[in-house]
């Protein structure tokens, strides 16, 4: 799919039986960085990665992105993060994935966009969002974004950097 100018991109909060496409576009987007050589999440997505996605498509902070019933991508946004300290102040970009033939498009842009409209709406003032460390790539993608590298923090074997962007007034 080609999006252009007048493509109407669409989010929408995933249900339970939308846990398949969303495994299948995270899956999709794993063994994309795989080939690439990055390893921010694990190819094949193992257990823990679907009871993680259902728990959390339960939860209702996952969405699905696309045009009509063409789903394109997925994003999980939170209101608190574990990896923050809980000052009220953002909202949480998790688990961006886009499918593979969505690239160079700016699809993930405008998902970024979408959750930092969602934040501004609740009176935040940030989004946040961590990355694997060494995932050089998605850095400078965020960081091309406007995102601010803040901080590392380590959760067992990974190392996350953390970034955060300020909403402001003209978001």
């Amino acid at each position: 799919m080609k999006i252009t100018s007048t493509t109407v991109i669409d989010t929408k909060l995933a249900r339970a039986d939308d846990l398949p496409l969303v495994m299948a576009i995270l899956a999709e987007a794993a063994a994309w960085l795989k080939a690439k050589g990055i390893d921010q999440w694990p190819s094949p997505l193992n257990e823990h990665w679907q009871r993680r996605m259902a728990e959390d498509i339960q939860r209702e902070e996952v969405y699905t992105v696309g045009v009509v019933k063409n789903r394109l991508g997925i994003v999980r946004f939170t209101w608190a993060d574990p990896y923050w300290s809980d000052d009220n102040l953002a909202g949480y970009v998790h688990s961006m994935a886009i499918r593979s033939n969505m690239h160079g498009q700016n699809l993930g842009g405008m998902m970024l966009f979408w959750a930092m409209m969602k934040a501004k709406r609740e009176g935040k003032q940030f989004l946040r969002l961590d990355c694997l460390a060494g995932n050089g790539r998605l850095r400078r993608y965020y960081e091309a974004h406007g995102f601010l590298y803040r901080d590392e923090r380590t959760d067992q074997d990974y190392v996350a950097a953390l970034y955060e962007k300020e909403i402001g007034l003209q978001a």
